[in-house]
């Protein structure tokens, strides 16, 4: 890939920001000089880090990639409902071509400092191999992210030269191999939870990766069919009763309370200098006094009526829906806006559709979006969510509740009143647990970053059946106006396209190589 051309040097550049002019002696640090030291070496890694939060990847296209596409979201932008929202996308789409860019990106960063750092001894091998381990972390997870949204991909494990910067897609196997390898020196290399800096994944988080990578894997298989549940089983459950579940389930999506929690396994550090732009896009346009925000990303009104048929009196629906907000005028002004479900017209740009409250900007009243709060990837609800999955597809859900019912607990105990609801599980037939967890994923995780891939990691039967035709069978749809999208059955939206750019630039990836159906 002619974009993929990382070296030391041009990473020192754009960690640290120094430009000088090339008749004048260079300021910035040499790769040598880099690599010389662990202090040195954090520097890299720093740099690893800053590409996973930059605005292309999870910092806000990300999200404009896999919520905008999931099935489950919508927009106030009105560009995006014809084509993403509509699963009409594009190679040549822009958040198409930025996600694969910013992660080849950080694969770049991490194939570098893995290269340089095995080459050598820094006298503390503790903390060098945790370096190594957190670039292997980063690695798999962005291939992971990568094959699970584009199938098989050009596959880079070490800096490229002119005769290896173009490579053509790997199988999707071969990437999954690839995955997997680097976990497993991952959570070897890493550092357990008590001595891994703050911010930072630990032994466990690689863990829990290889858990999600397996079953992936197995799909809609049966255990019977594949040992990837097995396999599962095995990473999860060393991460079970590593972390815990905060008290209150909002205090998790409060800017105060949110970030690096006894919950939390990874997270995106983001920080007022450096802003995940969640405010921005979580929050409606004019929503805040500065009138700086975007309103790009709101909830499908089934997801709001699906969780309260669920659960009437499930604290987790208010603190996971925001359906009344203040709107603020260029005067100064305000007005309160009631959205859906108590406004029903559906063609209603500020009002048709409830917003997401977990990302939306508390103080109303900055003239800014900027916020110190994290984005979190993985954090230890899922984790129980997940070996529920697991041990039902095992063996059946006798064993499986303990892990359920503990969410379940902290939910209906998260209101200003304790609930009765969510009410433990019990009684279920194994099908009848697969099918309701599968939509707990989507109750405790709402807007988290899962459901593009949750419901698509069984095949497209499950996703057409459970995202598609509920959709588009809702009766509070009116697809004739413009801002209810109708979503087409179409097997190609398993994957997004190969971007065009990567079809132009590498001479190994040609139109032949595209994604059915693009």
């Amino acid at each position: 890939m002619k974009f993929i051309k990382y070296i030391a040097l041009s990473i020192a550049l754009s960690f640290i920001g120094i430009s000088c002019n090339m008749e004048e002696k260079p300021l910035f640090p040499s790769a040598d000089n880099l690599y010389s030291s662990i202090e040195g070496s954090h520097t890299v890694l720093n740099g690893c880090y800053s590409g996973m939060a930059d605005f292309n990847y999870y910092g806000a296209d990300f999200m404009h990639l896999t919520y905008f596409s999931s099935g489950l979201f919508t927009s106030n932008r009105d560009a995006s409902l014809v084509d993403i929202i509509a699963l009409q996308q594009t190679p040549s789409l822009n958040f198409v071509e930025n996600v694969w860019r910013a992660s080849y990106r950080v694969i770049g960063r991490t194939n570098d400092l893995i290269e340089n750092l095995e080459m050598i001894e820094l006298g503390d091998e503790v903390e060098q191999n945790n370096i190594i381990g957190q670039a292997y972390f980063l690695r798999a997870l962005t291939y992971f992210n990568l094959v699970r949204l584009y199938g098989g991909v050009p596959l880079l494990t070490k800096n490229p030269t002119i005769e290896t910067m173009n490579q053509p897609r790997a199988e999707v196997s071969v990437v999954y191999e690839q995955i997997v390898s680097d976990l497993d020196k991952a959570k070897i290399m890493l550092r357990d939870n008590a001595t891994q800096m703050a911010g930072r994944p630990g032994m466990y988080a690689a863990h829990m990766l290889l858990a999600k990578v397996y079953m992936t894997m197995a799909g809609n298989q049966t255990a019977a069919q594949t040992d990837y549940w097995t396999k599962a089983y095995d990473e999860a459950i060393e991460v079970y009763e590593k972390y815990s579940l905060v008290s209150d389930y909002r205090t998790l999506f409060n800017e105060a309370s949110s970030n690096n929690t006894a919950e939390s396994i990874f997270e995106i550090q983001g920080n007022v200098e450096n802003t995940l732009r969640l405010h921005q896009l979580f929050t409606p346009s004019n929503g805040n006094a500065g009138r700086s925000v975007w309103g790009r990303i709101k909830p499908n009104i089934e997801c709001y009526d699906m969780h309260l048929a669920k659960y009437p009196d499930d604290p987790r629906h208010a603190a996971t829906f925001m359906t009344e907000w203040t709107k603020y005028a260029a005067n100064g002004n305000t007005s309160t806006i009631k959205t859906y479900p108590v406004f029903t017209n559906r063609n209603n740009k500020d009002k048709s559709y409830p917003w997401l409250d977990k990302y939306y900007i508390r103080e109303t009243t900055r003239s800014s979006y900027d916020t110190n709060m994290n984005f979190v990837v993985m954090r230890y609800a899922d984790l129980l969510l997940m070996l529920a999955e697991i041990e039902n597809e095992l063996n059946g859900p006798d064993n499986a509740y303990q892990y359920v019912n503990l969410v379940l607990e902290r939910a209906r105990n998260s209101g200003d009143v304790s609930s009765t609801e969510p009410a433990d599980w019990s009684g279920l037939t194994q099908e009848q647990f697969r099918a309701d967890i599968m939509f707990e994923y989507r109750y405790e995780l709402l807007g988290e970053g899962h459901e593009w891939f949750n419901d698509r990691r069984r095949g497209y039967e499950y996703f057409k059946t459970n995202v598609i035709d509920v959709h588009n069978n809702h009766s509070g749809y009116d697809f004739s106006v413009i801002r209810d999208v109708f979503l087409p059955d179409n097997e190609r939206n398993i994957y997004m396209p190969i971007p065009q750019a990567e079809i132009t630039s590498n001479p190994n990836v040609t139109q032949a190589d595209q994604n059915p159906g693009y």
